[in-house]
């Protein structure tokens, strides 16, 4: 008999949305943290465009919205000459189709503290100072072993218990990748006077040293983060207020600037990883535990809340008894090629930024800063790290006909005349909850309605829609069919309406895969 039918292990944001997903879909849980306390550092301090998608379908964006920004000017330093201000996102406006265009900056755990509040109204928590140091499993369940003697059945276990997760250890995940020995990076929060508060700054020196100021929305802090390399001030030290004040001010020239209240202290690594497989048996890995990304960006967080996105709404109908086991393998078939991509992303950014070569220092001073100044650019980049772009077109999920919104893409927003009310409404409001949403362009196919209803139940909503706005975005003409996952991605573009329904049984009919 098990006690939940699924146990999150860590409750970071890709276990609290994990939480969230299964939370409104009436799956029981439990979700643990080894860590007595809810921590108060920055850590990943961006949410990506796609990410507030999901916070919109969890019905929390707008928090994010209030609490984070996204008008923060960068100011660069060349040998201590202020050389540009850059502002990342200008020119980036909200579309019909993409509402949340630009990177909201917010410390993590702020991040965090919203999507606790969120599980809170669905009825979770996540449960303090709980660290699992075992697990075994058989065909019907896994049991996990805390280090309080306690042990728990559950269906299924998911660690989203950071890089060095105890889940992957004890389910004998590999976890190849790359580890600097030599290079490491100072990260911190701290308090600073002697800086307007109303942007960022970075200083490179023509040693090809650097340092960064970043501001914290809503906070009294700025991250501050370095480089240190074998030879430089300070390798290995351990990271104090007096370490960053004394290399600020050798890498700036600026002893009118004062650090203090230093809240975080950290030194981290140069690591890529990813580990070779998602799921062992009944146990999954997401988030830092499955993939560790250079810091640039905050694609590790954000990769990580897909993940969770990803496989929450596949765990829910599999717990159910409505889908296949099988379903549950296309969670890493979809999952670690993006990861795969977002290290290749997030590496080549800090080469650019922070590498010593002469090549790379020459690039970044002479073409990659100043391009960055023109609008076009900056706006390419955005969209490029904004992970709207990530599709699953391979996926065995995806079915169907090609056309302007392929399956496998991202379902795009439009604003619509809600077909029920008559009132002004969004895609997104249509979507938003645990649901597929079957879009009719056109007239609707007889019979279909009933026969999805008799098969699905509340597991789907399909609506009629006239010519307009979506019919432009999706490029569906009259009697376009388009399926729309719980997550968001087209499962089905077609004319047919057996279709739809052939792909839905499909989904509950796949036999159970073996896992080792």
């Amino acid at each position: 008999m098990t006690d939940v039918e699924v146990l999150i292990v860590g409750g970071g944001p890709t276990g609290l949305t994990l939480a969230c997903e299964l939370a409104r879909r009436g799956v029981t849980f439990r979700v643990i943290d080894k860590s007595p306390e809810f921590h108060r550092q920055s850590r990943g301090k961006g949410i990506q465009p796609r990410s507030l998608e999901v916070f919109d379908d969890l019905g929390v964006v707008q928090d994010f919205l209030d609490a984070g920004t996204s008008e923060m000017p960068a100011r660069i330093y060349m040998d201590r000459r202020f050389i540009a201000e850059l502002h990342l996102l200008a020119g980036v406006h909200a579309r019909p189709d993409v509402p949340y265009p630009t990177l909201v900056l917010l410390p993590q755990w702020r991040t965090e503290e919203i999507l606790r509040a969120r599980l809170t109204e669905l009825g979770g928590q996540v449960e303090r100072g709980l660290c699992l140091t075992d697990l075994k499993q058989s065909d019907g369940e896994v049991v996990a072993r805390l280090a309080t003697g306690e042990e728990i059945h559950a269906s299924y276990l998911v660690g989203c218990d950071g890089g060095s997760s105890a889940v992957r250890e004890a389910a004998g995940i590999a976890f190849p990748g790359l580890v600097s020995e030599t290079e490491h990076y100072l990260l911190g929060d701290v308090e600073v006077d002697g800086l307007p508060r109303d942007g960022s700054y970075v200083w490179y020196a023509a040693d090809e040293s650097s340092v960064g100021l970043a501001l914290l929305p809503g906070t009294r802090s700025w991250q501050f983060g370095l480089t240190v390399r074998p030879g430089e001030e300070g390798a290995g030290e351990e990271p104090s207020l007096e370490l960053f004040q004394r290399l600020f001010e050798q890498r700036t020239g600026r002893t009118d600037v004062r650090l203090h209240n230093a809240t975080w202290r950290s030194r981290f690594s140069y690591k890529v990883r990813l580990a070779d497989r998602y799921r062992a048996g009944r146990v999954f890995i997401a988030g830092d535990a499955a993939h560790v990304h250079p810091i640039a960006g905050g694609l590790g967080m954000n990769t990580g809340i897909q993940d969770a996105y990803n496989l929450g709404w596949k765990l829910a109908l599999a717990v159910r008894g409505q889908a296949s086991d099988s379903l549950l393998d296309t969670y890493e078939r979809e999952r670690r090629p993006v990861a795969e991509s977002v290290l290749k992303t997030s590496g080549a950014s800090m080469t650019a930024l922070f590498s010593a070569k002469p090549l790379m220092t020459f690039l970044r001073d002479r073409i990659i800063l100043p391009l960055m100044r023109s609008p076009a650019v900056t706006k390419a980049i955005v969209g490029r790290t904004s992970q709207l772009n990530v599709k699953y077109r391979d996926s065995e999920l995806s079915v169907g006909g090609k056309g302007k919104v392929r399956p496998g893409d991202r379902a795009p927003d439009s604003p619509c005349r809600h077909p029920v009310t008559g009132e002004q409404s969004r895609l997104f409001d249509l979507f938003r909850g645990p649901h597929f949403t079957l879009l009719q362009f056109g007239a609707m196919v007889p019979g279909l309605a009933e026969r999805l209803d008799a098969l699905c139940g509340d597991g789907i909503r399909v609506y009629q829609l006239e010519p307009g706005p979506p019919s432009k975005h999706y490029g569906a003409g009259r009697g376009t069919l388009v399926l729309v996952r719980p997550d968001g991605y087209v499962a089905v573009r077609t004319r047919s309406g057996d279709a739809v329904v052939d792909y839905l049984k499909t989904i509950s009919a796949t036999p159970r895969a073996s896992h080792p």
